[in-house]
């Protein structure tokens, strides 16, 4: 009998030792749990969230650089003999990741730039029975702009291109097929300025792919990895440019395990796990609202474009690098012709719509790393350099005609709209004396009766 009281105080202990130690382990366990839970989904959020931003800008930075066809195709309705083409090509082929502009007379290329390095295209015919020929005879049929490739080019790498149905009105015929316009892009040097790099950082493996109209079988365009690890959770994301289809596929090749921070976390217990969780998800939830502010104070409500402050700040960082480097800048400012007649005749939602309007058409027409904003109501500033005097006055001519060659069209409400250009350079680097000629060049073109240029000097202004 004495020998039984110690063996159930011994089994009491053991009892509630286990049981102390379960239950620490599983609140524990959930403690942490949740907080790696939350750990993964707030880095899939932002990862998707950089996964929707780099899509975004493929597609925006891709169709920029297409869209600079419809200038070619502008010429030649305007120029049917394309004298032009040889002073137009050079400001349309102003990105170092062009590799060629060319116009093809029924599909038989008669003028490449630059002609050095792509001669041998001439005479090429884009509607011979060949693969590299299909995005051509796809344009013609559909009459829109294609994108095709990435395929490998003679000049040596790959490319892809945009090709871009040209018709005509004639006495004979209406709305006649001339040929085709194309614009060749070097890749995946177009790819740059997206920065997917960033994925690198996050430890993940991506690989920008497309199904291959030729073979119908997957081809990776670009990665950055030689193989996903099996079973990797991923997220992709389509990107729709034109007529093709691409793909963006993120893999998040890292475990929660992989973490210092979260073994971390298994050692130091529950408390710790609780703290850690609480400062993370705080800090999550104020970086967002910093960006949210930052971005507030940076671009106008209105158009998404920079604000004036914020503007001004920037190109001060612009103006000291074109001085390092000696070269020209300029500004161009524009104002839209009769813009109170507008919110006067058809109200102020819809003079919102027009600047809208305006801000996305210049967009499209201006370089990545041109600078743009609204500099006040409905006057526009745009900081560039790097070019010359006749390429600046081309630049603000293809933009005007951006304006004004298509009606602005609101449910049952079709008009046109203009505006007034004024371009000055800044060969002393003064910011302000700049943006005083500007106005005043710009008034210079109001005078002259609005809808046109102006360059700050010429004809006494």
């Amino acid at each position: 009998m004495g020998n039984q009281k110690p063996e159930k105080k011994t089994r009491g202990i053991s009892i509630k030792a286990i049981l102390s130690f379960l239950v620490s382990i599983a609140f524990c366990s959930f403690l942490i749990s949740v907080t790696i839970i939350n750990s993964v989904n707030i880095e899939k959020i932002r990862l998707e969230q950089q996964i929707q931003e780099k899509t975004h800008r493929i597609s925006e930075d891709i169709s920029k650089l297409l869209y600079k066809t419809e200038a070619l195709s502008a010429m030649i309705v305007h120029d049917r003999n394309m004298d032009s083409f040889d002073i137009i090509a050079p400001t349309i082929a102003d990105d170092p990741v062009i590799q060629n502009i060319l116009i093809a007379p029924h599909g038989i290329v008669t003028k490449i730039y630059p002609y050095a390095e792509n001669e041998n295209l001439i005479g090429w015919n884009y509607f011979d029975d060949k693969a590299d020929n299909r995005e051509a005879m796809i344009a013609r049929d559909k009459d829109e702009l294609v994108l095709g490739g990435p395929i490998d080019i003679i000049q040596g790498g790959k490319a892809i291109f945009g090709r871009l149905p040209v018709f005509i009105d004639t006495t004979e015929e209406a709305h006649k097929f001339w040929g085709i316009v194309s614009i060749t892009l070097k890749f995946p040097q177009v790819l740059d300025r997206t920065e997917l790099e960033i994925f690198d950082t996050y430890g993940c493996a991506y690989e920008l792919w497309r199904i291959n109209p030729d073979t119908n079988e997957k081809q990776v365009m670009i990665n950055n990895y030689d193989r996903i690890k099996p079973n990797s959770r991923f997220i992709e994301k389509p990107l729709q440019i034109f007529n093709a289809e691409w793909r963006l596929k993120v893999s998040l090749n890292s475990t929660w395990y992989g973490h210092p921070e979260n073994i971390a976390l298994v050692l130091a217990g529950f408390f710790i796990s609780l703290i850690v969780f609480f400062v993370m998800q705080n800090n999550y939830e104020l970086k967002n609202m910093q960006i949210v502010f930052e971005t507030m104070a940076i671009t106008d409500p209105l158009t998404g474009i920079f604000n004036r402050r914020h503007f001004l700040e920037t190109v001060y960082g612009g103006v000291e690098k074109a001085r390092r480097f000696k070269e020209t800048c300029y500004f161009i400012m524009f104002d839209i012709d009769k813009f109170k007649n507008i919110n006067d005749t058809y109200g102020h939602q819809i003079g919102d719509k027009v600047l809208i309007e305006v801000t996305t058409r210049i967009k499209a027409s201006i370089r990545p790393y041109d600078l743009f904003a609204r500099y006040g109501g409905e006057e526009f500033l745009i900081f560039t350099s790097g070019i010359t005097k006749s390429q600046i006055c081309a630049m603000a001519e293809r933009l005007r005609l951006c304006l004004c060659s298509k009606k602005y069209v609101y449910d049952d409400i079709s008009f046109d709209c203009s505006a007034s250009f004024g371009i000055t350079p800044m060969d002393d680097y003064n910011i302000d004396n700049a943006i005083k000629n500007s106005d005043e060049a710009m008034y210079a073109a109001k005078r002259k009766g609005r809808n046109c240029v102006v360059y700050f000097g010429d004809n006494g202004n």
